[in-house]
């Protein structure tokens, strides 16, 4: 754990456009963003920073000729689907922690009610990303399990990434991410730790400074997907907000809701504690988008 974040906002989120007409990447000025849509639909780029462990929210300003819509980036596709009530439609895609910089290809295929298909390539350079890194002293039983515990974490591990396998193809949230807490968070995300002088994990969440039993709540709304007490990291609940999208909460002293239960933005789920892998009380708290670990810190900052 670092210095603490003055609190969990930094700078507002960036916008780009491409159009599918004019394959243009950046801002676009309002003269051509009528020009585009007059030509076709028009998708739009939502992000922080096109940088490791970024989300990156896609909409897609369709004409009635449109029939779907699909984007796909680093490998990774996703269907482009209505909001709640017959709103915009949009879908999320990340740049894991761990995705090198480089130009990769974004590519969209829209699909015209008259059987048209159009397919749209623009290239997205990556840049890098400088992470912290941590020296950490846990118990030697959290570093090197003994023998009679790895079957444990090891089934633990394939429950977590059963539990956010299944993908909802509807959205569940309830605009914008809000923090699980009004604590400050370390400016943790990417960590690389060195445990015990053993270099050998990766943080891929924020941990937030939340007293011992206090609230954490849901940052959007969703389904409960899991509520279980983890040998690494402890009472645990993780939220599928749809699209592909999860939270997950760590380390608290007791589990408020059960898997399956249909949860409010900003309801509360747990207390903070430090269960599990824990050098004290404070909430670890991260998000998945489909196979993308990101930072929390970003997703407050998707205009949802």
């Amino acid at each position: 754990m670092r210095r603490a974040a003055p609190g969990l906002g930094r700078s507002a989120a960036l916008a780009a456009a491409i159009a599918a007409a004019l394959v243009v990447l950046g801002a676009v000025p309002q003269a051509a963003q009528k020009e585009a849509a007059a030509g076709g639909p028009v998708v739009r780029l939502a992000y922080r920073e096109l940088q490791p462990g970024e989300p990156v929210l896609v909409f897609l300003d369709s004409d009635r000729s449109v029939r779907s819509a699909s984007v796909t980036l680093l490998g990774t596709k996703a269907e482009l689907r209505p909001a709640p009530g017959g709103g915009r439609v949009f879908a999320f895609l990340g740049i894991d922690v761990q995705t090198k910089p480089g130009t990769y290809p974004l590519v969209v295929k829209v699909l015209r009610t008259s059987g048209v298909l159009e397919t749209v390539r623009k290239d997205l350079l990556i840049g890098g990303r400088e992470f912290p890194t941590a020296k950490l002293q846990f118990k030697p039983e959290y570093v090197t399990p003994p023998a009679s515990l790895q079957a444990r974490i090891k089934r633990e591990a394939e429950l977590v990434a059963l539990a956010m396998s299944v993908i909802t193809p509807e959205w569940l949230g309830d605009g914008p991410f809000v923090p699980p807490s009004d604590a400050p968070a370390w400016e943790n995300f990417g960590q690389r730790r060195l445990n015990n002088k053993v270099l050998q994990s990766l943080h891929t969440g924020l941990d937030v400074r939340v007293p011992f039993g206090q609230p954490i709540k849901a940052a959007n709304a969703g389904r409960v997907v899991m509520a279980s007490d983890l040998y690494m990291g402890g009472k645990t609940v993780i939220i599928d907000h749809g699209l592909g999208v999860f939270s997950t909460y760590g380390h608290m002293s007791r589990l408020l809701v059960k898997r399956g239960e249909s949860v409010a933005k900003g309801q509360t789920i747990g207390l903070c504690g430090t269960t599990g892998r824990s050098t004290g009380p404070h909430l670890h708290w991260a998000f998945r988008i489909l196979d993308a670990r990101v930072d929390p810190e970003a997703m407050l900052r998707l205009p949802l």
